[in-house]
């Protein structure tokens, strides 16, 4: 998604934390500073108990967990007052809570009254944290705006400050299996679903390794977890990072690349070996990630609007471009001639065509609404895009001429089956997968998942696939 206002001037209040510590910060911004229960936060940071995030909180000078959520719902209320007006009584109601807690709250940490303390702003805010917050690095020069807009505020010369938008790890060596050629691809599922598997951690993005084991993130447990399909059972966790999101698994199986989201890099995983082997430093939150043909490229969209490329190395690697992005979200694809990159804008309405090399815009198909999972024929010819205001697109490469197909719900993730006729549309919101022709996207079939469908995976040979649900499990279809 793209940076919320309230993180970024949590970021900037809190220069030089990093890790568990920033994750914690993080989650109470998603959450506008309504704490979450300790034992939930734990769990999101892959940690066993909520004592842990205690610990990591005092190592990093922080307040304790319910004081840090308390000034972070006291930063969201005055951004809210700065760039909306709203009053601390509405901003109460709007989170159901209690309006004389929350003015109570206000006189409790500043000391002062809300009228007062809305008049000083953010930059009054952050000037009255830093004598909570006390660490000898923070950096003096990244705090000096908000104290300098203070003192401004102070003397009634300036304006308010304008803000912009569990299990453990593997630690048995595995042997690496033999590679083996795999036979093409060749049907698909009859669409049945026929097990299911509970997983708690909000399931999210899977995918199936050439060796027939499947990979899922569990992005509220920082965990990659491993399956196996028959039956259908975990067969262990690697913990890879806070908030992973997608997963993108060589050609070859023996290595995947996760990109997590509040730990800011792209995880490294050497999958025989079962462990995390490196990662990718990134600016801003990985979201999501595509990998070349030739398995020397990962191309990361990042929640401050940027599609970056990257060079691999055995352990990691580097950020070599990058360019602006309107309104990034967690998908994208590449065509199978790994020459065109294919990114949803999301709110921005667009699905732009990129040269994989330069980055270059070379063609922009305005489809409107919201779009956002793609995916790619391999015969290169069709693009297919779903769109959270509720209608399915077919773009024929060639021509540019779309086809759509409305559906009464929004349309999220998509996927081809491996013999390219049949295309799987999750609808999160209705609990259901669609099921359409390829080629005319008619109705083939309907799956009723129940939950909130996301991301679906196919073997090679087109017989199973995996669906996973955010609601906490992942289903098995034949």
């Amino acid at each position: 998604m793209p940076p919320l206002p309230l993180a970024k001037i949590l970021n900037v209040a809190l220069p030089s934390l990093a890790g568990e510590a920033r994750a914690v910060v993080d989650v109470l911004a998603c959450k506008n500073g309504l704490l979450p229960p300790a034992g939930d936060v734990a769990t999101f940071l892959g940690l066993r108990t909520r004592h842990q995030v205690a610990r990591t909180l005092r190592r990093a000078s922080l307040p304790p967990l319910e004081e840090l959520a308390a000034w972070t719902r006291l930063f969201y209320w005055v951004l809210q007052w700065e760039q909306t007006g709203a009053s601390l009584l509405a901003l109460a109601r709007q989170s159901h809570l209690e309006p004389a807690t929350c003015y109570r709250l206000v006189r409790r940490l500043m000391g002062q009254p809300w009228s007062r303390v809305r008049r000083g702003g953010t930059a009054g805010a952050v000037m009255r944290f830093r004598t909570v917050w006390k660490d000898s690095g923070m950096q003096q020069l990244v705090l000096q705006p908000y104290l300098q807009a203070a003192a401004r505020q102070a003397d009634g010369t300036g304006a308010a400050l304008a803000v912009g938008d569990s299990r453990t790890d593997f630690s048995i060596r595995a042997v690496r299996p033999p590679s083996r050629p795999v036979a093409d691809p060749v049907g698909r599922p009859r669409g049945i679903l026929a097990s299911r598997l509970g997983i708690s951690g909000y399931p999210f993005d899977v995918s199936i390794a050439p060796d027939g084991s499947a990979w899922l993130t569990r992005v509220h447990a920082a965990m990659l977890e491993r399956l196996q399909l028959q039956p259908l059972a975990s067969t262990g966790v690697i913990r890879v990072g806070i908030a992973p999101t997608r997963v993108i698994v060589a050609p070859s199986g023996e290595r995947a690349w996760v990109t997590n989201q509040f730990t800011k890099d792209v995880a490294v995983v050497d999958l025989a070996w079962r462990r995390r082997t490196g990662s990718i430093a990134m600016e801003g939150d990985p979201l999501g990630a595509v990998l070349s043909p030739d398995a020397r490229t990962l191309y990361v969209t990042t929640n401050l609007d940027r599609l970056c490329v990257c060079a691999l190395t055995d352990n990691g690697g580097r950020i070599v471009r990058s360019t602006a992005l309107p309104l990034a979200c967690t998908e994208l694809a590449i065509h199978p001639a790994g020459n065109r990159l294919y990114v949803p804008t999301w709110k921005a309405g667009h699905i732009l065509e990129l040269d994989a090399r330069s980055l270059s815009v070379t063609h922009r198909y305005d489809v409107g609404g919201q779009p956002l999972g793609v995916a790619v024929s391999t015969d290169g010819l069709r693009l297919y895009c779903g769109n959270e205001n509720g209608w399915l697109d077919l773009v024929h490469l060639p021509t540019g001429k779309i086809v759509r197909r409305t559906f009464d719900t929004p349309v999220d993730e998509v996927a081809l089956t491996p013999d390219q006729k049949v295309v799987y549309a999750s609808l999160r919101t209705a609990g259901r997968i669609a099921m359409v022709d390829a080629h005319t996207l008619a109705s083939v079939g309907t799956l009723q998942t129940g939950g909130m469908p996301r991301h679906i995976a196919f073997d090679r040979a087109g017989n199973v696939a995996i669906v996973a649900n955010e609601a906490g499990w992942v289903d098995l279809v034949r």
